[in-house]
């Protein structure tokens, strides 16, 4: 299928739709799309057809995909910050925290350390993905009372798990979380016709 037969030009492009709830500007008055700078052009898929376009991707890879990949495809491109419609102060975005959450209960399994407790979990994963806010392994240590070479292990393996390593001398190589999710939502995605 050539690139104009399809509605996305490369898989980051179809992920970043489906997963960010400001690129949906259905709802949202001309104006309002114009004046919010951040966005810029509204783009080819605006309006009803470009919607229903997006949740058509997403409810795609959520019916097709492991739950972990998807959570790590939103965590990756999802909306991190969510603004308020009354007050207009933002937070972290409902799904993108929740989906930080399943990685780390994800990570919980795979880790297996005593020491690394949920809160622990999360902490390391936010700081995986979140570069807006990075905290110091030391930080993490004292809040969360761990020795700081628990901590370090921890989000080494953290790191691998989700990353992924190359081949060491007299080490095999991991395949991570984010490759394998990668992986199957660009086979998903160009079977499915929405990538070339």
């Amino acid at each position: 299928m050539s690139e104009r037969n399809t509605p996305f030009a490369r898989l980051a492009v179809a992920l970043a739709y489906a997963f960010s709830d400001e690129r949906h500007t259905l709802n949202r008055p001309a104006m309002a799309r114009a004046a919010d700078m951040r966005l810029g052009e509204p783009g080819p898929l605006s309006g009803a057809d470009g919607c229903a376009e997006i949740g058509k991707v997403r409810q795609f890879l959520e019916r097709n995909l492991d739950p972990l990949h998807v959570a790590v495809l939103h965590a990756r491109y999802g909306q991190r910050v969510a603004s308020c419609k009354h007050c207009h102060s933002e937070a972290d975005h409902p799904g993108w925290t929740a989906a930080m959450y399943k990685i780390a209960g994800a990570l919980g399994a795979y880790l297996s350390m005593r020491t690394a407790h949920s809160e622990l979990l999360y902490a390391l994963v936010r700081r995986y993905y979140d570069s807006g806010t990075v905290r110091t392994l030391q930080s993490l240590s004292d809040e969360y009372a761990c020795k700081v070479r628990s901590v370090e292990r921890a989000s080494a393996r953290t790191n691998d798990w989700l990353r992924g390593t190359r081949e060491k001398k007299g080490a095999e190589p991991i395949y991570g979380v984010e490759q394998a999710a990668h992986a199957a939502a660009e086979k998903l995605l160009r079977d499915g016709g929405f990538i070339p």
